[in-house]
């Protein structure tokens, strides 16, 4: 007999991202076609976009039966879109992953493999970045201050494509740039069982990233250590 095919979400907010939508979208529905042990249902959610974002998504979505998009009238950040996909979807499990098409949906496959294998939080490591080298330098030292606070060694602690089990994400505190803490707030919950692989971070062909340099130096560390307060405070315990 036949095992049931496991549900799972791919989530993508976006703004503003019509441009690298248009070659993303394409690719994720190649890759998933490929893919016979999964439900993979994909979220949009627009993040108040003035572009034709929106409609590109809507018109796919005329042919695509698990394509579904959510839609905030003006820009609330990511953060707010993902709290909006938990409240209003409930599979077991769900992928997050940028609009900015910096992420190869290939890695989508080498995901699924691990959670085939019993991985609860699987994290991809960008291992070849298109970034500046300062911007290098200051995801390492994120990552050492975060591995002394919470007394966990991974080789990365932020990534754009991360797959969670839904119940260790509690969201009704979420607030400010939490999204990008995700991961830990799924350890805290009690995810033991945790696998990083390296992937290849592509360069950016359109639009601007919204998180530069100048904020990743004075907004970073006092950010983390404000989460990392409302953490301990138990305020994301499941």
């Amino acid at each position: 007999m036949q095992k049931p095919r496991k549900n799972i979400d791919l989530v993508i907010p976006f703004n503003n991202e019509f441009q690298n939508l248009q070659i993303l979208l394409p690719q994720i529905l190649k890759t998933i076609k490929k893919i016979k042990n999964f439900n993979i249902r994909i979220v949009f959610i627009d993040d108040g976009s003035q572009d034709k974002g929106y409609l590109l998504i809507k018109n796919y979505q005329k042919k695509n039966r698990n394509i579904k998009i959510l839609r905030n009238n003006i820009k609330m950040g990511q953060t707010y879109c993902y709290k909006s996909y938990l409240k209003k979807f409930k599979s077991l499990y769900f992928i997050r992953m940028d609009a900015d098409n910096q992420d190869d949906p290939r890695n989508i496959k080498i995901i699924l493999k691990y959670l085939s294998a019993g991985y609860d939080l699987i994290l991809t490591d960008r291992k070849i970045r298109k970034h500046s080298f300062y911007m290098i330098i200051l995801n390492l030292i994120y990552d050492k201050i975060i591995s002394m606070l919470i007394d966990r060694k991974l080789d990365t602690y932020s990534s754009s494509l991360v797959c969670y089990k839904t119940n260790t994400i509690n969201y009704r505190y979420l607030k400010n740039n939490d999204h990008r803490y995700l991961p830990i707030i799924s350890i805290f919950n009690g995810v033991k069982k945790i696998k990083v692989f390296p992937v290849m971070h592509k360069e950016r062909k359109f639009g601007v990233t919204k998180y530069g340099i100048l904020k990743k130096i004075f907004f970073a560390l006092p950010e983390f250590l404000y989460f990392y307060y409302r953490l301990k405070k138990g305020l994301y315990t499941k």
